[in-house]
């Protein structure tokens, strides 16, 4: 079954268009230089150029008094912080809660895509295999997954979606393995493997480079062998933003692309000034950063794959995690006329 693919088109997102018109707002008018907020997970590798653009003048550069609100759980439950006003952009996913917020009134708008798979560059979620299953030949193709425990982190999460398309690759559902939903943070993931509570586990980077490194796993398959097509994660505002700073949503994309466009001058590999930039906003190690091998790949242009995102919305619902499908139109960027 499908939602509200007859108006869905390819969106562009602010950053694709970025024809904002400003209107009135009970909050009133903006002043140039008053702070913009953003807040972000500084262990997430997405936001990296980010940081990379405040650290370097970006930001700066177009007028703008950016200032940052950290935090290391779930987007999710970030997501009432957006629509409250308590900060004003933040980074999003792809999940069942950016589309359920529409119809709890939250007025989520999209800015920009971030992240995306794309060959020889870093997949943001690798599924790993415990390093005994891994040693003894067990897991190499798809089929294998029949029977193994594996945890999907949280359910209708990215690391959720892409573990339940392995398996729809397989021809399996998740009946027949053991799924369990076990971890709330990335430090979690190294206590299942080394107390064997798990076969397979979904992680993030640089967690699953971490991991590997200490030879609890190996990684296995990544967004870029099941959901090639799959952006995961937006930087995003309330529409209440978007309409009362127009301007000032413009120039913080612009900042934000063209730290994007700085990363991708090499091609995935790391620099020694983005290198200096992860270190000191993740506050891991370079060695294990540099373990990587490579970088994500940042979409260069930000625009939102609206089709993408409604196959995400889909799968979602069809799994009745979504219960009001959202206006992907409206969602990306894109107001209905």
């Amino acid at each position: 079954m499908m939602y509200r693919r007859g108006f869905v088109t390819r969106g562009l997102g602010l950053a694709g268009s970025l024809a904002l018109s400003a209107c009135a707002s009970r909050k009133g008018p903006s002043r140039r230089g008053d702070p913009i907020v953003l807040l972000l997970n500084p262990i997430q590798m997405a936001y990296l150029p980010i940081f990379y653009a405040f650290d370097n003048g970006y930001f700066a550069d177009e007028g703008l008094n950016v200032e940052f609100k950290l935090y290391t759980g779930s987007a999710n439950a970030q997501l009432p912080l957006l629509a409250r006003g308590d900060v004003d952009v933040g980074g999003v996913i792809a999940a069942p809660a950016l589309f359920n917020q529409a119809a709890a009134g939250f007025g989520i708008r999209l800015l920009c895509a971030l992240t995306e798979p794309r060959a020889n560059y870093l997949d943001g979620v690798s599924v790993m295999v415990r390093q005994d299953i891994w040693e003894q030949g067990r897991m190499r193709t798809l089929a294998d997954l029949r029977g193994r425990s594996i945890d999907a982190a949280a359910q209708g999460n990215p690391i959720d979606l892409l573990i339940r398309y392995a398996l729809r690759e397989a021809k399996l559902t998740p009946d027949d393995v053991t799924l369990s939903y076990k971890v709330r943070s990335p430090s979690d993931v190294p206590y299942l493997f080394r107390e064997r509570q798990v076969e397979l586990a979904g992680v993030s980077e640089p967690t699953a480079t971490f991991i590997a490194r200490r030879g609890l796993a190996t990684k296995w398959i990544g967004y870029s062998d099941v959901v090639p097509w799959y952006q995961d994660i937006f930087l995003a505002a309330s529409d209440d933003f978007v309409r009362r700073r127009p301007d000032e949503v413009k120039a913080l994309v612009r900042a934000c692309l063209r730290a994007t466009n700085a990363f991708d001058a090499s091609r995935g590999a790391w620099s020694p000034a983005g290198l200096a930039t992860a270190a000191k906003w993740t506050k891991l190690d370079k060695e294990d950063l540099k373990a990587t091998g490579h970088l994500p790949y940042w979409s260069l242009t930000g625009k939102v794959d609206a089709d993408a995102l409604a196959r995400v919305q889909d799968f979602w619902a069809e799994r009745r995690l979504v219960r009001d499908p959202a206006d992907i139109r409206v969602l990306a960027g894109q107001q209905a006329v």
